[in-house]
């Protein structure tokens, strides 16, 4: 089996958990923990798109037992696009709650400004897309609301 093979049946996987993973968490009263980071390069913005989801956000997930969010944002960051940066590079920005049915999800979205423009590896199962654009031109993409209110402030 090629590794376009192996990344496409990745790609479906994900694309068939997602949805009942969802529901799950709107139906059991959950409440989850997770980060994302906007890591800026000059006037750009690193937006990433799952192939899972049809909206870009920014590169984040779940926190794991006994993790901070900081550190969650590092991980995810480096897991999602390649980028490795310490916590103390991450600038805590805001926190965003959103309640879905009985699911209460928190993020607490970091920045981090980077003077290079950092190389980006995908690995084309979870994230199939990635670029840095500016907030006008990400502002023309379907954005989770969080990311949009976000980038109106920053355009």
């Amino acid at each position: 089996m090629t590794n376009h093979t192996i990344d496409a049946l990745y790609r479906a996987a994900y694309r068939l958990v997602y949805p009942p993973w969802q529901l799950y968490l709107r139906l059991f009263g959950t409440r989850t923990q997770g980060a994302q980071v906007a890591v800026w390069n000059g006037e750009r913005v690193l937006l990433i798109r799952n192939s899972y989801r049809r909206r870009y956000v920014f590169p984040g997930g779940y926190a794991r037992r006994g993790e901070d969010t900081a550190a969650t944002a590092s991980r995810e960051l480096r897991e999602e696009t390649g980028i490795s940066v310490t916590t103390g590079q991450l600038d805590f920005s805001f926190a965003w709650t959103c309640n879905r049915g009985r699911h209460e999800a928190h993020d607490d979205i970091y920045e981090c400004r980077l003077a290079d423009r950092p190389a980006l590896s995908i690995d084309n199962r979870e994230v199939v897309e990635a670029c840095f654009l500016t907030p006008d031109r990400a502002l023309a993409l379907p954005l989770e609301k969080h990311i949009r209110q976000y980038l109106s402030t920053a355009a």
